[in-house]
């Protein structure tokens, strides 16, 4: 486990994901820069993500939750995914409900019609409107009977980068009235997209966080 306030790391020299032991011969102690540039040059030089992640979070160019993130991402994706490769175990089965199809198919165009024409039909919802439905919801049974939302009297203001909710003229420095506007291929108006070689974030031109670079990450692997 690698501990930030530590002055010195525990590093094996063979990577336990390449087959390395705990064996007094195979672990040298180091200092978490170093420890963090060994794992760069074993990933440039192998092309494994364990040395990615392990770089990255000890140069802390990514929050701990995201290479947490990663680290089950890549689990999932891999042979230690229990599931991986097998199908899944309610495959096949009928769905519950008239007229439901088998799990892992899909609706012939007749199907969607005879549906369409059902779910169409006079009191096909009226189930819904039961007076023993409506009474769950109605007065004191409401959980949110009497009460207000979360952001009654506040409107939404934005700084460019994120929307926030304030009380009228109570917002801060820098936020203004209403929503961030997006322009057509979905970017904030006025952010760019950068990555760390992990994941990508938006942010203005120079405002980047150290280790982030202009361009996007592709999702293809």
């Amino acid at each position: 486990m690698i501990n930030k306030y530590m002055t010195k790391h525990k590093h094996h020299i063979i990577p336990k994901h390449m087959g390395g032991t705990d064996d007094h011969s195979n672990i040298i102690e180091i200092s978490i820069e170093e420890h963090a540039e060994t794992h760069r040059l074993l990933y440039e030089e192998h092309g494994r993500w364990q040395d990615k992640l392990a770089w990255m979070g000890l140069s802390k160019l990514v929050p701990n939750a995201e290479i947490k993130y990663q680290v089950i991402k890549e689990f999932m994706a891999g042979p230690g995914n229990p599931m991986r490769g097998k199908p899944a175990p309610n495959r096949g089965i009928k769905r519950p409900g008239i007229g439901g199809r088998k799990k892992g198919t899909k609706w012939s165009p007749q199907e969607r019609i005879n549906h369409e024409n059902a779910r169409s039909k006079d009191g096909y919802y009226d189930y819904l409107k039961t007076e023993e439905r409506a009474s769950r919801y109605r007065g004191e049974n409401n959980p949110m009977y009497g009460k207000q939302g979360a952001n009654a009297n506040r409107k939404v203001y934005n700084n460019g980068i994120e929307e926030r909710y304030f009380t009228e003229d109570n917002q801060e420095q820098g936020f203004i009235l209403g929503r961030i506007k997006n322009s057509r291929n979905g970017i904030k108006k006025g952010l760019l997209w950068f990555n760390n070689g992990l994941i990508n974030k938006q942010f203005r031109e120079g405002q980047q966080p150290e280790g982030f670079n202009r361009g996007k990450l592709s999702s293809k692997h």
